[in-house]
């Protein structure tokens, strides 16, 4: 590879094992991955968003073409002929059994529970995936997933629907194939190396990609946990695309030159209350906290530009995302105080709380939680705040659950399909088995949830959904404290190329270096 043909990018932590359906290290392993690897269907990369907010589309990728039955039960994918993985297996249609085997038949060889685990959102709900013909695949569904489609292109989540090498999962096993998981992807993985920040990773391009080879002849992801050390080496040219660098002073990199778009990924920052926790338990208390949060000034002092309070439970870039959704919490101190007099909470209330130092999209917990102190301090409520070093580590303890006598942890997460919210909070995805870490348990928000994962008209569940965040905004298992508008990316005049879409990582097939 030609030293100006790389693609230099810095992330915000290392990267996860590369194996997408058992990958569970944030968007920073999606956004490598999302270049070697693929799905039946992707987002469009190609089209910028119109309305500037609007979702992404899904378009086919692996597939040609794609049949939905009107009750969103079957789905019928042709594949696209010629695609090779990395290792010269063919993409055909036992290629894809296989991989979907890993996620959902407990009976079959390339089965794996963790797999299973990991994806069981997307592809729980899978009864049987066969082959119609060599190119030709059929996917029977237990119950109406309209969302079935928009659900497999998230990266990630944890887990990914993207497929790898049928021959690597018969050679490595269901549970073995991390970084020796071939994909289709306009580059392959490489290698990884050791750097001050962690491990980064280097792709290289796929000379014979079924698309066409990309024009760059790779991609080194280097992770800097530190934004100062990560917009540094953007300004130096040491990197061309840097990513989370909402923190930095926007205006002075797009002075120099660096491009810094403003668009609306799928992404929240919040709070996960404990609902196990005596304090927690009580809505008022919960309530008193969103009051007592200047989620504005937190924005403005530590993100300006960048960052905008979230009303919603339901991301900006989602279907059912409403802009418009009312403020139920502006600053107010006072209410705070009368609410946590109501609850029969007086001064000198000590939390005890957790979060990351640093990772995927995390932007600075440690400042964020210093803003959130402040403002709790001013209502009697102290915090104890324990800082996980490792991002990776701190993610699977928080999918495990709140621990006994730690009020609220915190995470950056959300997607693009609007299934998430059940993902979080519905209580059959009560930690462990699931991503609900505070313990949320609301018959009538499960109730709202359910209805809108299987109602086929999108102005329906559009409805549904937005009337269940209602219903967190109400009750607050999860409190939103602010979501991205700018900063999540940012690059240098030597590239061109790249079309930003309203999602968390990017698609860098098409890109070119100056």
């Amino acid at each position: 590879m030609q030293e100006d043909r790389i693609l230099r990018v810095a992330l915000d932590w290392a990267v996860d094992d590369i194996d997408p359906p058992r990958s569970f290290g944030g968007w920073n392993t999606g956004r490598v991955v999302q270049q070697t690897h693929e799905s039946l269907v992707e987002d469009d990369f190609d089209t910028p968003p119109a309305p500037a907010d609007a979702p992404t589309r899904i378009v086919p990728r692996l597939a040609e073409h794609v049949e939905e039955a009107p009750d969103a039960r079957r789905f019928v994918f042709r594949l696209r002929q010629g695609v090779r993985f990395h290792d010269g297996a063919p993409l055909d249609a036992e290629a894809v059994v296989v991989n979907y085997e890993r996620m959902y038949r407990a009976e079959s060889p390339h089965y794996s529970a963790v797999v299973a685990d990991f994806n069981r959102a997307g592809a729980g709900s899978i009864e049987q995936v066969r082959a119609v013909d060599a190119m030709t695949v059929e996917f029977r569904l237990s119950e109406p997933f309209p969302e079935f489609l928009r659900y497999m292109t998230q990266e990630d989540a944890p887990g990914a629907q993207s497929l790898i090498s049928p021959a690597a999962l018969r050679k490595w096993g269901p549970d073995g194939c991390a970084d020796r998981a071939p994909g289709t992807g306009a580059f392959r993985f490489d290698r990884r190396f050791a750097t001050a920040g962690g491990s980064a990773v280097v792709l290289s391009r796929n000379d014979t990609y079924w698309d066409g080879p990309p024009s760059i002849d790779g991609i080194e992801f280097l992770p800097f946990p530190d934004i100062d050390d990560r917009v540094r080496a953007l300004r130096e040219g040491r990197v061309d695309v840097a990513y989370s660098v909402e923190g930095a002073d926007l205006s002075d990199l797009a002075q120099r030159g660096f491009t810094v778009p403003e668009f609306s990924p799928p992404y929240l920052w919040y709070l996960v209350f404990n609902l196990r926790d005596p304090y927690m338990a009580d809505v008022r208390v919960r309530q008193a906290i969103a009051c007592a949060i200047d989620r504005q000034g937190l924005c403005h002092g530590l993100f300006p530009g960048a960052a905008l309070p979230a009303t919603s439970a339901i991301p900006p870039g989602a279907p059912a995302h409403d802009r418009h959704a009312p403020e139920r919490y502006p600053y107010d101190p006072q209410r705070a105080r009368q609410l946590l007099a109501e609850a029969g909470v007086g001064e000198g209330l000590t939390l005890r709380v957790i979060a990351a130092r640093a990772g995927s999209a995390q932007l600075d917990p440690g400042a964020i939680y210093e803003s959130v102190a402040r403002d709790l301090a001013k209502v009697g409520i102290q915090l104890e705040v324990t800082l996980h070093p490792d991002w990776v580590a701190y993610c699977n303890q928080w999918r495990e659950g709140a621990p006994p006598g730690i009020a609220f942890s915190e995470m950056s997460w959300a997607m693009s399909c609007d299934l998430w919210l059940s993902q979080v909070l519905h209580g059959d995805n009560m930690s462990p088995r699931g991503f609900n870490a505070g313990y949320n348990q609301d018959a009538r928000l499960d109730a709202l949830l359910d209805q809108a994962r299987t109602t086929v008209s999108l102005a329906d569940r559009i409805a549904l959904y937005r009337a269940a965040d209602a219903r967190v905004m109400e009750t607050l298992p999860i409190l939103p404290l602010f979501t991205s508008r700018r900063g999540m990316i940012a690059w240098s005049p030597r590239v061109t190329g790249l079309t930003v879409v309203n999602q968390c990582w990017q698609d860098f097939r098409r890109v070119r270096l100056k």
